[in-house]
């Protein structure tokens, strides 16, 4: 019986069943769950359109300065006032993931497999500002973030600072390819589950 279960997802199925089966062959005594997380209007992580805006009314010029992933306002304020005080106006949000852009049904049908893992692996081509902030990566992390199960993202390239990923709610990140794959595997597999495979 397996002694820990692994949640593998990627933008298409064979991605997500190519790092499962490399993931079973370090450590074979793992479950694998391997599934394609598709999220509607994302762009895929080979993709580099989408530019970010400063959220509404807060400068006269439109204008802001994009610093890990938070648009911070420059310029004289619009107004303020008592109407800029309260709930309305709570300032920033706590670090943790993104909210999740998938449908209800499938938000749920993903966080029931991540409540019963161990550790989700996301897996993206490239890691950058827009692909930690939507798809993959981001329904990986909302998915796991409320039973505190760890995030883990591999990928080819990473272009984000680990003070980036850690905000956005990940374990770690790993640039892995092919045969790296098995190294991650035995990162993030307890050394008594290796040893068991081993021994049977």
């Amino acid at each position: 019986m397996p002694g820990v279960h692994v949640l593998l997802l990627a933008e298409t199925l064979p991605d997500a069943e190519r790092l499962a089966s490399a993931w079973r062959d370090a450590a074979p005594h793992t479950g694998t769950e391997a599934r394609a997380v598709r999220v509607p209007g994302a762009t895929g992580a080979s993709g580099h359109g989408g530019a970010l805006s400063a959220p509404a009314g807060h400068g006269t010029g439109g204008g802001g300065v994009l610093l890990a992933g938070a648009a911070i306002p420059v310029g004289r304020p619009d107004a303020v006032g008592p109407q800029d005080v309260g709930p309305a106006h709570p300032g920033p949000t706590a670090p943790g993931p993104a909210p999740s852009a998938l449908p209800r049904a499938e938000r749920a049908e993903l966080a029931e497999a991540a409540a019963s893992a161990d550790v989700v692996v996301a897996y993206v081509t490239r890691l950058d500002g827009e692909t930690l902030h939507r798809g993959v990566v981001v329904e990986a992390a909302a998915a796991a973030a409320p039973h505190a199960v760890p995030v883990v993202v591999v990928t080819e390239r990473s272009e984000v600072s680990r003070r980036e990923w850690s905000t956005a709610g990940l374990s770690g990140v790993h640039e892995a390819v092919d045969a790296d794959v098995a190294r991650v595997a035995r990162t993030w597999t307890p050394g008594w589950v290796r040893r068991a495979g081993q021994v049977s």
